[in-house]
């Protein structure tokens, strides 16, 4: 079983490290539930392990009234630290804030997943966040891959940004090609390219060439999922799969919902040589997208 989630933002799942894994955790619990037993393979859309950053700020911070507002606010509140790591790297504010919450950030983000992969027993490509690179300054928009026993089998860094991310954003850093590769792994060879990453055609030649099957795409379109959107959208996992047939099946899971002034939008979707498995009803809703057939047997007929 394949589950595509179409998860929407709200800031309270963000205000404690509890609230965050009780609202993942209960994600997975519902898939789980309609799923019934066996191999279960789950992907969450792209960013949603950023805004751990805001985990268990103070209420100044979540008083604010906008997300660059909040952003301020919390970078004040670790004023001595970000000051630290400025000084030591030589990088900006937001980069240094990053820099400086990144063990808490990546430990309150992978521990929601790592609970979630082993009490469901499922894969799970947990969307993305931006994780630091070991002890470097280097910090990327990063999509794990957890196994069912809870190992974090692998980590796909993003290559193309967009403005959002980009040194008038979150400061983030494209990973370089070379550092895309394929996860094998119980439902075929995985090729997680982040959102824009399945745009391009270098990205997708490369999974492609390394045996990928499967193309994973997190997604988040900051932007409103207009006529031209989502016309533009179809140049990524349904022209690779439906049009190009370079990868068997397409995961296209989207962020919805928004984070004080941050809005989000998009439909999610299951795509195969034949087109759309299953697409998301809303652009702005919660939604689950459900594959039910075991992912080898793709020459058989959809159900």
């Amino acid at each position: 079983m394949i589950a595509c989630v179409q998860m929407k933002l709200r800031t309270e799942d963000y205000r404690s490290e509890q609230s965050f894994e009780a609202r993942i955790m209960d994600i997975c619990a519902r898939i789980r539930k309609q799923s019934g037993d066996g191999q279960l393979f789950i992907v969450f859309p792209e960013h949603i392990g950023t805004f751990c950053l805001l985990c268990n700020a103070p209420e100044r911070v979540w008083s604010q009234s906008s997300f660059v507002k909040a952003s301020i606010a919390l970078l004040i509140h670790h004023a001595p630290k970000v000051t630290h790591q400025m000084l030591v790297h030589r990088v900006s504010p937001v980069r240094a804030l990053f820099l400086a919450r990144s063990k808490e950030l990546e430990r309150i983000y992978l521990t929601a997943f790592i609970k979630a992969a082993r009490t469901y027993e499922a894969w799970i490509v947990a969307g993305s966040a931006t994780l630091r690179w070991g002890q470097t300054s280097r910090i990327f928009n990063t999509a794990p891959v957890i196994t069912p026993t809870g190992q974090v089998l692998y980590r796909q860094h993003k290559v193309n940004l967009v403005d959002m991310e980009g040194k008038a954003g979150l400061a983030l850093e494209p990973a370089p090609l070379n550092y895309i590769s394929a996860v094998q792994s119980p439902f075929g060879n995985l090729g997680v390219a982040i959102c824009l990453d399945a745009f391009d055609l270098e990205v997708r030649k490369r999974l492609s060439d390394l045996g990928a099957d499967i193309l994973v795409q997190p997604s988040a379109n900051n932007g409103p999922w207009n006529e031209w959107q989502q016309e533009d959208w179809l140049r990524s996992s349904f022209h690779a799969v439906a049009h190009n047939k370079e990868f068997r099946l397409a995961v296209n899971p989207m962020l919805v919902g928004s984070f004080w002034d941050m809005e989000f939008e998009g439909q999610s979707s299951i795509i195969d040589q034949n087109g759309y498995v299953q697409r998301a009803r809303t652009h702005t809703e919660e939604e689950i997208l459900f594959r039910k057939r075991p992912l080898r047997q793709f020459s058989d007929p959809l159900d």
